[in-house]
């Protein structure tokens, strides 16, 4: 029958979430809204902090977190408004944060204008109803991906089919944003064609230090023995959909990216940063354009993604609509072997190369026009 479901996957479901039901209530957090006021209770500047708070079993609040930062401050902290959210809080503060990008100032701080923080205030709540309406599907999928799929491929039920169109439906947008994002990284990255180079409150570039590299590979072919007797069964869950979207880069797009790799790295203090003009300014909008606009459909991608790794279950997957291989596969890690062996260890670690890495600002630390 199209889209039956075996009747074990159901007990397992009931079990996992009879299980875990305490989990929700245990994982409280809060989105708090503070403000400044002066000696004469006028508030210092349109400036709200979003920041988060986890909750324990002392009951930490958003106004235990008040008095934290109201120790060494002359001006007083109000809380204006928080948020309570069961949902991962770290993931909502995220969110929030990369959605109000263009009004941030640094760090947590954010210009909410006229309007005040209302506004502000009710998209961290509408952001939060949809990640809480995820929580027990988050749950079933952390236990699936526990174990190994039973290798068998789904029928696709009209109810698939359906997510399956809205989740490419998705994709295409988030492949949109995502070219204009990037091609005014790449616009800004080439400004200087010769040199890597920052400009002043846009962007900038740093050094990544190198990164040990454990050559398992090789230690596997070179030691089954010592592999065999260290290694643990692990399960990388890997998710795919079928039927996917490519991007298709322009001739522009690729003509920048062939620019930028004949571009060489100086030493920091060698030039001084590219100062700001209305070009840049313009080219940062753009990407700060984009950079909220990817929140609304990046969110609403993983969340159809667990609504079909959920209906998954124990199978592989679902024919013509997606696949969730979940494997065992021994592995090694570098700590185990430097705890058997150092000195055998050793030969297997190398130190990478160190990293050059463009960043650009998800705030804009100059006058808001």
């Amino acid at each position: 029958m199209d889209g039956y479901r075996p009747r074990k996957r159901l007990k397992r479901e009931n079990y996992i979430l009879e299980t875990n039901k305490n989990h929700i209530n245990e994982n409280i957090g809060f989105i708090y809204f503070m403000t400044e006021r002066d000696l004469f209770g006028y508030p210092c500047g349109p400036y709200v902090k979003i920041g988060l708070v986890k909750g324990n079993d002392d009951g930490r609040s958003s106004f235990e977190r008040r008095k934290e930062h109201q120790t060494g401050n002359p001006r007083e902290i109000i809380i204006e408004a928080e948020v309570k959210t069961h949902a991962k809080v770290s993931t909502l503060e995220s969110l929030i944060h990369q959605r109000l990008a263009k009004y941030r100032i640094h760090g947590e701080w954010f210009n909410y204008g006229e309007d005040g923080i209302q506004p502000y205030v009710e998209l961290t709540k509408k952001i939060n109803e949809e990640l809480e309406d995820q929580i027990k599907n988050n749950l079933l999928i952390n236990q699936y991906a526990l174990i190994e799929d039973n290798g068998e491929e789904l029928k696709p039920s009209s109810e698939e089919k359906d997510i399956h169109h809205e989740l490419l439906e998705t994709k295409q947008s988030i492949i949109k944003i995502k070219n204009e994002k990037d091609f005014a990284n790449l616009k800004l990255r080439s400004f200087d064609e010769r040199f890597y180079r920052d400009i002043d409150g846009i962007c900038f570039y740093e050094k990544i230090k190198p990164q040990e590299k454990f050559d398992k590979v090789n230690f596997e072919k070179d030691h089954p023995d010592i592999f065999e007797k260290l290694s643990e069964e692990v399960i990388n869950p890997n998710f795919t959909i079928k039927k996917d979207l490519k991007n298709k880069k322009s001739a522009e797009f690729k003509k920048l990216e062939e620019l930028i790799e004949g571009q060489k790295f100086i030493r920091e203090d060698s030039f001084e940063p590219i100062n700001r003009n209305k070009d840049l300014i313009k080219l940062h909008s753009n990407w700060l354009d984009s950079h909220v606009e990817l929140q609304p459909f990046e969110l609403k991608k993983k969340l159809l993604e667990n609504k079909l790794k959920v209906l998954v279950g124990e199978n592989q997957g679902i024919k013509d609509i997606c696949s969730w291989k979940r494997k065992k596969k021994k592995q090694i890690t570098k700590n185990a072997l430097l705890k058997f062996d150092p000195e055998l260890a050793k030969k297997y670690i190398s130190i990478g190369e160190p990293q050059i890495r463009f960043k650009v600002n998800d705030f804009r630390p100059y006058h808001f026009e």
